[in-house]
Formats: C-alpha cells, structure tokens, sequence
C-alpha cells in the first residue's frame, strides 16, 4: 500500500516539471529564437508480486525520462535593420565574448554594431565570420570577430580609362602642328573635347580632358584623327597623345598612341607625386566596353566613358547576402565584401546545453560543431531584414498545461485515497 503513495509522489513530481517546462514554453512565446520543449514520462521499476497465474508486477510511478528541445524553424518576422538576420534552415549563429574564447550558438539573429564597429547581440556577444580578402574577394583565415571600422575607405588611382566617340566625318583640317607630351595644347586648335575626373593614389581627383583634331586622309584612303590628354594641373599637362584611323565606313581601324609608345598608356605627374607619374590606358575601341569609336556624319559626342579610380569613401550602409556575405556600401559608389558570417551545426543539436540568453554550448552528446558558410551543405540561407520568432504553439502548449493539471490533480488523489486507506487501516485495531 505505501508503494502507492511512492507512486503518486512520483506523479506529482513529473506533472510538476512537467508544467514547468510548459510554463517556460508559453513564457518565451514571444522570444526571438526561443526553442520550445516538451517532456517525456517514463515509467519506475516494478515490483514482482506472486500470483495464482504466475508472476505478477505492480509499478512504482513514472519520472521524466527528457526534456527534448523542438529546433523547428519558427516564422520571420520583416525589421527595417540589415543586421537583423534569421536562418532559413538549419545552422547555428556562432558568437562570442570578447574576454573569452568560448564559442556559443544561438538562433536569435538581433545583432546591432556597437560603438566600437563590432556585431554583437543584445547581451554583447559579438558574432563570428570569415574576413574577405579585399583583392580576391575570397573568405581567408578561420572564423573571428566580426569588426567594421567607420573609416574612410581605401582610394584607388585610375589606370584606365575607357571611351568611346563618335568624330563628325565632315570635319575640315586645321593645318595645325601635331601635338607631342612636351608641348602644350590650345583647346582652339582642336575640333572635339570630352572630359572626365580621374583620381591619383591618394585618392584626390583631377580633370582630364581628352582633345580630337581631324589631321586628313592618310596613303590608305583612311581617315587619321589625333587625340591628346591633357591634365592641366599636372607637371607637364600632356599626358599622352595617338590617333584614331577610321575607314572610309566610318569604322575604327585601330586606336594606338604616340607611335613610340607601344603600350599606349600616356602619363601624368599629378601635384604631390614623384617625377614617375601615374601610367592611365586610354581605349577607344571595342575594349571600351561601350562598342568601338566612330566617324559618321552627326555631330561629334562621346556615347560612353569611364575610369577605374575613386576617392576614399565613408561607410553609408551595411548589406547581408543570403550566403553570410557582409557588404559595406560607401559614399564613393564602392561596395566592398567585408566578412562572410560562419555557421555551425552538430550531429546532435538535442545535447547542446541551454545557457540562458537564446544561446547554447556544446557537449560530449551534442558533438563537436561543424561550420561552413549560409546555404552550404545542409545549412539554411541567411535572411537580412528578419528575425526568426520563437516557434512556441500557444494553443498546443495550453493543452499540454491542462493535461500536466489533471494528471497532478489525479496523482494528488492516488496520494488522499491512500491516506484513508492508512487510516481505516489504524482504525482495525480499534
């Protein structure tokens, strides 16, 4: 009779966690990243009582065998911040404090730059990524802090430029004297100019204006046009000088420069700079990108041109890709890879250890984590502007609240009926 009492103990205890799991479940239903859990029974040890039909076994109560967590993605939530990530799938954001190397994971993507350019979540934990070789644009090294300093952006000096024109077939000769790179050009002696902002290493930008003179019909039948850049605050302003030889359809023959120069690429001594220059290729061809020069009647215009330079730039905003890919957006026009986000995984995510804070750790049944980037091998996409909610089912867990009640209610009656039990009992002797 006293194994009764024992039992229904023993279902107080496991209704008791029980409701205290779905306590916990329907209080985090609005925490971003929370896991619900649910609890499983398991039966006691039974005690072998003799029989007419043999060996017989009473039971000795129930216990909570698990508590599992449910990694089921919960639904995304739309933000107005690109930092504000979710994971479409399976993965684990993998983030660290700064005075400690130990890694935790979380599925709660809230992640904001504090004051000095780190990631971190609402708790200061700074979030985990591959650095962004600025030159490959390839993810080097192993996984660190992610940092983004609010500093300039680094310039970069022009070495192309690229244009294509069009010269009006009709133009007249001038009869001029052929430009060189140690003379100087008088605008009026040319029949069509373009001009455009080229930068030096230093990031400071400067006009050069491209000029075209018609110069006749060569032995060929062609016709030549000669072209000078100049830089008109530079050391020496002429920079380069060529031609243009267009056949009789109007089409471009070829675009060389000076004819001493085999590599076509004039120079310029920009202020500040050593006796050197800076070397900028001029294309007026096919190269150009913006199809070949031409001579036809119409007016002379250029109908493309660009250079390769920029000044620095200030950081103006931050970009997420769905593979983890981290962008700086800066006020010169550049976008820059900066880091791409790691995630983790594990054999086992049912063993990792709940620390508080959405976050998790390791352990020997969880295994060790594997990471690789968004949308790699089984891992989920990377979704910015998001925030994954918890996926805690209100109406599942308020049933679950009433069952655990009853089942408390019932074995704290196996508990009274006992007691009575007990008491007729004391009253026999009576």
């Amino acid at each position: 009779m006293l194994s009764s009492l024992y039992s229904g103990i023993s279902g107080l205890q496991a209704n008791s966690n029980a409701i205290s799991v779905v306590g916990n479940n329907i209080a985090n239903s609005n925490t971003i990243g929370f896991k619900s859990s649910s609890t499983t029974f398991a039966d006691l040890l039974y005690q072998n009582i003799s029989s007419a039909s043999g060996q017989s076994q009473v039971g000795r109560g129930t216990t909570v065998s698990s508590v599992s967590t449910n990694f089921a993605q919960g639904s995304f939530q739309t933000t107005e911040s690109a930092t504000d990530l979710a994971i479409g799938g399976d993965g684990f954001f993998i983030v660290k404090n700064q005075n400690s190397d130990t890694a935790y994971y979380t599925r709660a993507g809230q992640f904001a730059f504090d004051k000095e350019g780190y990631l971190t979540n609402g708790a200061g934990y700074v979030l985990q990524g591959w650095p962004i070789n600025a030159t490959s644009n390839t993810r080097t090294g192993v996984p660190t802090d992610i940092v983004i300093p609010q500093g300039l952006s680094q310039p970069k000096e022009t070495e192309s430029i690229q244009m294509t024109v069009n010269l009006q077939a009709t133009t007249t000769v001038k009869n001029a004297t052929d430009w060189t790179t140690s003379d100087t050009v008088n605008p009026e002696d040319s029949d069509y100019s373009s001009s455009l902002t080229v930068y030096d290493a230093l990031g400071q930008s400067h006009i050069v204006n491209v000029y075209f003179r018609y110069d006749g019909i060569d032995d060929d039948g062609n016709s030549v046009w000669q072209w000078a850049a100049v830089c008109n605050d530079c050391a020496s302003p002429v920079g380069g000088v060529g031609n243009l030889t267009f056949d009789t359809n109007g089409l471009l023959v070829d675009d060389p420069a000076d004819p001493t120069d085999t590599g076509g690429t004039p120079t310029f001594v920009f202020p500040g700079q050593s006796s050197d220059g800076q070397t900028v290729a001029i294309e007026f061809g096919k190269r150009s990108g913006g199809g070949a020069s031409t001579q036809y009647q119409t007016a002379s215009t250029t109908t493309f041109q660009t250079q390769d330079g920029y000044a620095p730039g200030e950081l103006e905003s931050i970009s997420v890709s769905k593979d983890g890919t981290i962008s700086g957006h800066y006020s010169n026009g550049q976008i820059l890879y900066l880091y791409q986000i790691t995630l983790a995984n594990f054999n086992n995510p049912n063993g990792l250890r709940k620390e508080g804070g959405n976050l998790f750790t390791e352990t020997i049944d969880s295994g060790v984590a594997y990471t690789n980037s968004a949308g790699s091998g089984a891992l989920g996409g990377i979704s910015a502007n998001s925030l994954e909610q918890s996926n805690v089912d209100l109406a599942t867990e308020f049933v679950n609240l009433i069952t655990c009640q009853r089942g408390y209610q019932a074995n704290s009656r196996v508990i009274t009926t006992t007691d009575q039990m007990l008491d007729e009992l004391m009253n026999i002797k009576r």
